[in-house]
């Protein structure tokens, strides 16, 4: 929480707050955008539609350890949910509970309701200060359809000759997984000489272990093409269309999890040249018996 203090010797007084402290703690805060609110303002009609002078009033720090302070749900290093609160919602670990009560594993949709409204009601309790774009004629949301169905058969979606199980120790770890190709750290980079008659020689032979799966675009689109897929348009959005998205695995048996999104990045899209996809893999992050990370892919997600 900040809060504007005398212009003369401070601009602003930065309090980091307890799920700040915390990111901080396990090197995981970045700052990256900020949101202004004025819920800690007091407004008072000094006559004539002018306020009323604040510079006789005593001021406060702002609030800090407030519910809103976290918005959407988020997870520890165990992957479990951080605990979370709202109006008439919590969660941690992974337990739910709506209404003072421990979600029913039967009911998905009303699970899906309770976590949009909490991440809603969280937002709108900070009160950010927003200004309307006279030129933005759609300030809502709303997209073609709100539920997917898959098919999920003994032939479908694995065909006949698929791989349909495998152990954790045979998956590639995340250091060799192909949807963490195109960040530099996981490239393949062999020792290279880089002074002298030998420099961009190689130091020697070293081999290449990681996945080939989808290494190039025309393979991967390949291989999506024979998967089900579902199509959501944004039918009201803002010009921007700035959203958050995230997604849960519920069960009777696990609880709630929060699945892992692993961002692929930019690329054309297969239908028009002209348009960016951005493309992103849920799934789950286990070990295996050698301590690796790897990555379970259960969904992707086109973006265009």
């Amino acid at each position: 929480m900040a809060g504007i203090l005398d212009s003369k010797s401070r601009i602003m007084d930065v309090v980091i707050t307890e799920q700040g402290r915390r990111q901080l703690a396990s090197g995981k805060m970045k700052i990256e955008f900020a949101t202004f609110t004025d819920a800690g303002s007091f407004y008072a009609d000094g006559g004539n539609g002018i306020i009323e002078d604040p510079s006789s009033r005593i001021y406060f720090e702002a609030a800090s350890d407030l519910p809103s302070d976290l918005v959407t749900l988020e997870t520890d290093d165990a992957g479990l949910l951080v605990p979370y609160r709202a109006d008439s919602f919590s969660a941690g670990g992974k337990n739910l509970v709506i209404s003072g009560t421990i979600r029913d594993p039967a009911d998905i949709s009303g699970a899906a309701s309770a976590i949009s409204t909490a991440i809603l009601e969280s937002w709108a309790n900070l009160q950010v200060i927003g200004t309307n774009d006279p030129l933005d004629d759609e300030q809502g949301f709303s997209l073609s359809r709100q539920v997917i169905n898959f098919s999920i058969r003994k032939d479908f979606p694995f065909s006949q000759g698929d791989v349909k199980t495998a152990v954790i120790d045979d998956i590639e770890s995340l250091n060799h997984d192909v949807r963490l190709s195109n960040l530099q750290n996981f490239k393949y980079l062999p020792p290279i000489n880089g002074m002298g008659a030998l420099a961009g020689i190689p130091l020697g032979s070293f081999p290449n272990g990681n996945e080939t799966l989808d290494a190039d675009r025309q393979s991967f689109e390949s291989r999506l093409a024979g998967l089900e897929f579902a199509d959501v348009e944004f039918i009201e959005t803002s010009i921007e269309n700035n959203f958050v998205m995230q997604a849960f695995e519920l069960s009777g048996d696990d609880g709630m999890i929060k699945l892992d999104v692993i961002d692929y990045g930019l690329r054309p899209s297969a239908a028009n040249s002209t348009l960016m996809t951005r493309t992103l893999f849920a799934g789950k992050i286990l070990k295996d018996g050698f301590g690796n990370p790897t990555f379970v892919n259960i969904f992707t997600i086109e973006i265009s």
